[in-house]
């Protein structure tokens, strides 16, 4: 009675656990394709952040030579260039280093257009390299922290592996329990049948 009272327990708890880590598990794999949406959304706006800071350079060198040129493109470029800074600023956390150092080569390119004339190709090229370094640890980084998984996964994950760990052990001391006590009853009673008082 008491074997198949501890047996239904046991696969009961072990029941429980293995429902509630795929509950976690789902979740958590949720999780990580909205934040895998959210790197590519990210990239698009590095791309377009760098695209629109060319355009703009190539606009004021072109002007500079003497070529006409449309201000509805360089102001559309203005316009596109705001929307992906906004858009890489809400994508990032500023506490992070990566983030930082992306953020810190952005305010450089700030910097230059201030004045208009300055944003020339020569100028912005080594900021435009230290920003691709910057945008591609931080997409790094980011996709580091995918591959994991999200802290609540991870803290499930441990304690899910000592829960058993330790059910696997007293489940084995059980049995070992369970055997040693019938071994010795059966010669307990082996003895009272060899040996009648």
């Amino acid at each position: 009675m008491i074997d198949v009272s501890i047996g239904a327990v046991g696969a009961a708890v072990i029941a429980g656990l293995v429902s509630v880590l795929g509950l976690i598990i789902a979740k958590e794999q949720k999780i990580s394709e909205f934040r895998q949406a959210w790197i590519d959304e990210l990239r698009k706006c590095l791309v377009s952040y760098l695209v629109n800071i060319n355009a703009i350079s190539d606009g004021v060198r072109m002007k500079k030579a003497g070529a006409v040129t449309d201000q509805s493109v360089m102001i559309s470029s203005y316009k596109a260039l705001n929307e992906a800074s906004h858009g890489i600023k809400l994508r990032i956390n500023a506490d992070e280093k990566p983030a930082k150092n992306l953020i810190k080569t952005m305010l450089e390119f700030e910097m230059i257009a201030e004045e208009n004339s300055d944003l020339m190709p020569d100028k912005i090229r080594e900021i435009e390299v230290r920003f691709l370094k910057c945008a591609k640890k931080l997409l790094k980084f980011e996709w580091e922290r995918v591959k994991r998984g999200e802290k609540t996964f991870i803290w499930t994950k441990w304690i899910v592996i000592g829960v058993t760990i330790v059910m696997v052990a007293y489940f084995v001391y059980l049995a070992f329990h369970y055997v040693g006590s019938v071994e010795v009853e059966a010669k307990r009673s082996y003895i009272s049948l060899s040996h009648p008082i």
